[in-house]
């Protein structure tokens, strides 16, 4: 009866691990603000499997790809991306930090319209699914029809170049969390810049000029109409930065080197400015002529006070200002610059209007003084760190390979051990004023300095440093060796080259067939991680690798090879259609022994296994 249980108990765990997921696919379609159409595809993931990202990496999975027929009722534009963050993981097999979605994963892909008649999308997805054990490769057509929009209307010149207007007012959902979260940040950076070396020292200058008169009630309204100066002239940045936004601006930001290399420029220039190396200030004359107009006094002097305020505190808010309008623009909503530099605004403007009511207060502000310059210090160190990261975008992008992993780490370890040195009073910039003793608020900022410096030291030895992977370069031939790195099965990666092997099954079987010997298949792709696990493994190990040299003609058939073949249009989709005919299995890898005659003469092994199944699995 035991043996009975254990059987029935391992065959519906192998269904479980090995049975086809039910993951289900699904596409819809709806119009945006601008008349443009997104599509979205999503996946609905089993528990256990996840799907890759739209996001190529080189050397590494299969990512969610889409494959449009020609048209001339449509173009694309851009690329098709994720919705929403893909988790970003370390892959044992690829060597390399990955990013994957689970549960749930849908991509967009916008495109243009050029009719304002109905027509139809058709192509094809092609996606990766793994869940650990072994990948699916996926292909799913697209048939979206798009209906008729007689508010969207085609204007087309002599020159045949197309013009989409559009005049419907089309409901275009935004993610509430997301917007609520940013201009949160965007009222925080508001604050904080009050509490910086350019503004601080202006508030009482600032409040003596509203609070200067005849009456309390004239200096309320001042401060009201300085508050108003302020939120108008920073709604103006952000109306400007939104008419210049187009729904490729994502992309554009993301990816592209331009302008990472001005975000990089810019947050180093700051950097080294709150350092101490000179001071960053707009032109003089605008900055005199406010200061004149503001002199003259009355409630139109309220409006250029706020005016020279905003020019001269520059050189302190540019950097929390650049950040917002960046983070604005580079999730694509055209209003997200307007509202995050109106929170801006309201929340910079706010301590004076506070002020302005109650003067009292100013008694109880904390005197200005080497604090201030301490605060410039901390965002010098994040500033740097940061154009660091955007330097590295544009290596990326062209493939220099100049800003690498180790390199990068690196700074930032050195950035995070001086800072901790700074407030431990090792050093000082010339600014700085003497201090006397430790008090617990720079105490707790060394902890937290060195922390992060001894949590990313390990990322140097291949660590993945998941907490962070969405701000670092993934593993690459830089990271420090101190001893063999190896997987999970405490096996060194050295590849599959030990086998000889053949990526032609015809010529398998003639080989077969003259030296009498059964065949190995393995049913694989060049994107498949457990395919790559199990190679660098089990088929590895000495006993292994020696058995199927010595006793096997070994066939290593990828499913997506695009060698060109008559009946299959490829290699690899003939490779596909043999494993599901033949075999009924549609997964990656599988391990199949077949006779010179097609006959199956071991048991089929599905996905990964270890060295003692699979040395069964050959002595059949």
């Amino acid at each position: 009866m035991k043996k009975i249980l254990l059987s029935i108990f391992i065959l519906i765990t192998s269904v479980i691990i090995y049975a086809q997921p039910n993951n289900f696919f699904s596409q819809s379609s709806k119009t945006l603000k601008d008349g443009n159409i997104e599509l979205s595809f999503t996946v609905d993931l089993s528990v256990g499997w996840h799907v890759y990202s739209s996001i190529p990496i080189p050397n590494g999975p299969m990512p969610f790809t889409l494959e449009t027929d020609d048209s001339s009722n449509y173009e694309l534009v851009g690329q098709v991306k994720d919705k929403g963050n893909a988790t970003t993981e370390f892959d044992s097999g690829f060597q390399k930090d990955v990013k994957l979605f689970t549960g749930k994963a849908t991509f967009i892909q916008i495109i243009k319209p050029l009719t304002n008649q109905a027509f139809k999308v058709t192509g094809s997805i092609s996606y990766q699914t793994c869940n650990g054990q072994t990948c699916l490769t996926n292909e799913e057509s697209i048939n979206q029809t798009i209906s008729a929009n007689k508010n969207i209307t085609i204007v087309t010149d002599s020159t045949a170049t197309t013009e989409i207007k559009t005049i419907s007012n089309t409901n275009n959902p935004k993610k509430e969390k997301s917007l609520l979260m940013f201009l949160l940040i965007a009222f925080a950076a508001g604050l904080a810049g009050v509490f910086t070396p350019c503004v601080f020292p202006m508030i009482p200058m600032t409040v003596g000029f509203f609070v200067s008169g005849d009456s309390k009630k004239n200096g309320i309204i001042k401060g009201l109409i300085f508050a108003i100066s302020v939120i108008l002239l920073y709604t103006l940045l952000g109306l400007i930065v939104a008419l210049f936004q187009t729904t490729t601006a994502p992309d554009t930001l993301g990816t592209h080197w331009i302008p990472n290399l001005i975000f990089a420029l810019l947050f180093l220039t700051f950097a080294i400015s709150f350092f101490g190396a000179f001071e960053i200030t707009l032109p003089n004359n605008l900055a005199n002529k406010a200061d004149r107009k503001a002199d003259k006094g009355g409630y139109v002097a309220a409006f250029f006070v706020a005016f020279a305020m905003v020019i001269v505190s520059f050189s302190c808010t540019g950097p929390f200002v650049g950040s917002i309008l960046a983070a604005a623009v580079s999730d694509g909503v055209t209003l997200k610059p307007i509202l995050g530099m109106a929170i801006f605004g309201l929340s910079f403007s706010l301590p004076f209007v506070i002020f302005s009511f109650f003067p009292g207060f100013m008694k109880k502000l904390p005197k200005s003084g080497g604090w201030l310059n301490t605060i410039k210090v901390i965002f010098a160190f994040v500033l740097f760190g940061f154009a660091i990261k955007y330097f590295y975008n544009v290596d990326a992008y062209f493939g220099w390979g100049i800003i690498t992993r180790l390199g990068f780490l690196s700074i930032w370890i050195v950035l995070a051990i001086l800072l901790g040195l700074y407030f431990l009073g090792v050093y000082r910039t010339k600014n700085d004023t003497k201090i006397e003793g430790l008090g617990w608020g720079r105490i707790m900022i060394v902890i937290v300095c060195f922390s992060f410096a001894v949590y990313i030291i390990p990322g140097l030895f291949g660590a993945p440093l998941k907490s962070i992977s969405g701000l670092i370069p993934p593993k690459d031939g830089s990271t420090l060796v101190l001893l063999s790195q190896h997987t999970d099965n405490n096996t060194s990666i050295k590849g599959f080259s030990s086998l000889k092997t053949y990526k032609d099954l015809d010529k398998a079987l003639a080989t077969a067939k003259k030296e009498n010997k059964p065949i190995f298949l393995m049913f694989k792709s060049h994107t498949c991680s457990v395919c790559k696990q199990m190679e660098a493994t089990v088929l590895n190990e000495s006993q292994v690798s020696s058995k199927l040299n010595s006793q096997f003609i070994v066939a290593t058939l990828y499913i997506d090879d695009s060698t060109p073949d008559k009946e299959f249009k490829t290699r690899g989709k003939k490779y596909r259609n043999y494993e599901t005919k033949t075999f009924g299995y549609a997964s990656q890898p599988v391990f199949v022994i077949i006779n010179t005659e097609g006959k199956i003469l071991s048991e089929p092994i599905v996905g990964k296994t270890n060295t003692e199944n699979f040395m069964k699995f050959l002595n059949y």
